[in-house]
């Protein structure tokens, strides 16, 4: 076979294009395949060396994150919280505030109810809406203001020398709790309580309130409530001011 069919037959030579030593190039610049035994060794040993280090870090973990419970996040013995940091205009003792005092700031909350009629300085509306602040039914006994607020009133009704015709509704949708409370808070912020007295109405007293005249479905005359004594009280035990806790002895 002459040159010039050779040519003409082997592609790689039309138009200069290859050449049997580019092939061989070609090849040698491939990577050889991995021989066993060889970087396979080193591949191994990362992945023992990953495992050890998984195994010690779940180790750690199980030993000392307590299963990860907030409830018990210090667990180390000995240790000893470091003091609440201060901070300007944040009061570090709130939680040490009397009872009383918060009893009395929720009896305000609830209060906010009866503004619109009775105001907040307790002075009432003139011609509409009688006064509570020194009202005779509030600075008297606490049974005839329970049931006032369980079922409430309508009128005439006689308070400090004047009539009132104005209707107050029910609020005995309210738990005893918040009743308890914004009574609390008129008899001590607007009443004139006899010496000695706190002026506190408990849970436990509106709850006897509500079990002895709940029933009721319609508001309370005036006549209705001048059968019951002015000085009337809800049975309850005297209560500590600091603690909210019944007083030694009752």
């Amino acid at each position: 076979m002459d040159d010039k069919n050779s040519t003409e037959s082997n592609l790689d030579y039309q138009g200069g294009r290859a050449a049997v030593r580019d092939g061989h190039d070609s090849v040698r610049r491939e990577k050889p395949e991995p021989v066993a035994g060889g970087s396979n060794k080193v591949l191994i040993s990362w992945v023992v060396g990953a495992g050890i280090v998984l195994v010690m870090a779940g180790g750690y973990l199980g030993g000392y994150s307590n299963f990860f419970d907030s409830s018990d996040s210090y667990i180390y013995p000995g240790y000893v919280a470091a003091a609440r940091p201060v901070v300007e205009g944040v009061d570090t003792d709130a939680e040490q505030e009397p009872w009383i005092e918060v009893w009395m700031k929720d009896g305000k909350k609830v209060y906010t109810n009866c503004i619109a009629c009775h105001q907040a300085a307790g002075t009432g509306t003139p011609g509409l809406f009688p006064p509570l602040k020194g009202s005779e039914w509030v600075d008297g006994g606490t049974e005839r203001l329970g049931m006032i607020v369980l079922s409430g009133v309508l009128g005439p009704l006689n308070v400090s020398g004047s009539t009132y015709n104005q209707p107050m509704p029910a609020w005995g949708a309210l738990n005893d709790e918040k009743l308890a409370q914004v009574l609390t808070y008129i008899r001590r912020e607007f009443g004139e309580l006899p010496e000695g007295q706190s002026g506190v109405v408990t849970k436990e007293m509106m709850k006897a309130a509500r079990e002895k005249h709940g029933k009721r479905t319609s508001p309370w005359t005036e006549a209705d409530l001048l059968a019951i004594p002015g000085d009337a009280e809800l049975p309850g035990v005297e209560v500590d001011l600091n603690t909210g806790q019944p007083v030694a002895g009752e």
